[in-house]
């Protein structure tokens, strides 16, 4: 599988420079252009005047135009770098680039999001709120594609 079809959602340069005039035509259809400033700067009439009256660190810190909630979710949830580490573990394997790694990551994000919607059918079942080890274990001895699973649960 190349890594085109990975990573479709990439940027390219020439993706880049589309969103930069598209950027700017719609900045001058607003009627909002670039022009230079004049910074120039006068020494502060008291001393105290220098420094804002609320620390910078509180104000939210947003990406351009974009409201915080409009940000983009990482590719991932889990840690690529804690996942790479545990592949390290296989005598067999000598390096996992970074495709791989994203791969590994991704599957068992969808292994996880698996098992769980199936342990929460049993959950909804027996009018619970919350899953327990008796609903993992069923799920396991229900559905085939899990039955690998049987016995991985006796700690």
């Amino acid at each position: 599988m190349a890594s085109e079809d990975l990573f479709e959602h990439e940027f390219s340069e020439e993706q880049g420079l589309e969103l930069q005039q598209a950027m700017e035509t719609e900045a001058e259809e607003l009627g909002e252009t670039e022009e230079p400033l004049d910074i120039t700067e006068d020494p502060p009439e008291n001393p105290d005047a220098e420094f804002p009256a609320e620390p910078i660190a509180d104000k939210p810190v947003t990406n351009g135009h974009k409201a915080p909630a409009d940000h983009e979710a990482k590719m991932t949830q889990l840690p690529l770098a804690r996942i790479r580490n545990i592949m390290k573990l296989d005598p067999d394997l000598h390096m996992a680039n970074n495709e791989a790694v994203f791969i590994v990551a991704k599957a068992v994000e969808l292994f996880i999001a698996s098992l769980s919607r199936e342990s929460y059918t049993y959950t909804a079942q027996s009018k619970k709120k919350t899953v327990q080890k008796r609903d993992v274990e069923m799920a396991i001895s229900a559905v085939d594609s899990l039955m690998f699973l049987d016995g991985a649960m006796n700690f």
